[in-house]
């Protein structure tokens, strides 16, 4: 085990999707995912428990962190949620639920497995894809309109993308795909 936490960096370092900081993680908000981290909002712990839960996933610790959006990594050999709160805050003063999607769509990185060494396998575009993919089938779970759930897209709509992500256009494709998904079962 000690040999596969020794090769993460390198692994994440030759993916080129994510920047390598600190301790052997990978974070996906392009900032250090574990800096000055703190005890999570009743709130925001409370929505990663419920989706957990819709997941059958084991709770994952959730942090407040002062730096980047929101991210899903593995700290200290244990899966973690790290949040900015000035950045949750923004979101939910435009939807209630655009939080609660950007939430599902860290621990969809998590149900993925893209925190793993071999999660560094996968194209970038593919992970952020698959994690709205993730978001959109928890929204509709607890209860969201399909709007709602896409909501946290469209407060922060790009639409050119970035190497790490794809344009908004895309992920509101991948997390409509994933509410049908929930929506007729299959």
């Amino acid at each position: 085990m000690k040999k596969l936490l020794f090769l993460l960096p390198l692994l994440c370092l030759l993916a080129g999707s994510h920047r390598i900081i600190g301790q052997p993680y990978c974070t996906y908000s392009g900032g250090n995912c574990t800096s000055n981290l703190s005890p999570p909002t009743d709130y925001a712990q409370n929505q990663v428990n419920q989706i957990c839960q819709i997941l059958n996933l084991p709770l994952i610790r959730t942090y407040r962190s002062d730096t980047g959006n929101a991210c899903a990594t593995v700290y200290y050999n244990r899966p973690i949620i790290s949040y900015n709160s000035g950045f949750l805050e923004y979101l939910k003063s435009y939807n209630l639920w655009a939080p609660v999607s950007v939430l599902a769509h860290e621990v969809g990185h998590h149900y993925n497995r893209d925190v793993l060494w071999y999660g560094n396998f996968k194209h970038p575009w593919t992970k952020e894809l698959q994690a709205d993919f993730v978001s959109g089938y928890v929204m509709y779970k607890l209860g969201a309109s399909l709007s709602d759930a896409q909501s946290a897209q469209r407060v922060s709509f790009d639409w050119m993308g970035s190497t790490s992500h794809p344009d908004s256009p895309r992920r509101l494709d991948a997390l409509t795909a994933g509410y049908h998904h929930a929506m007729w079962g299959n």
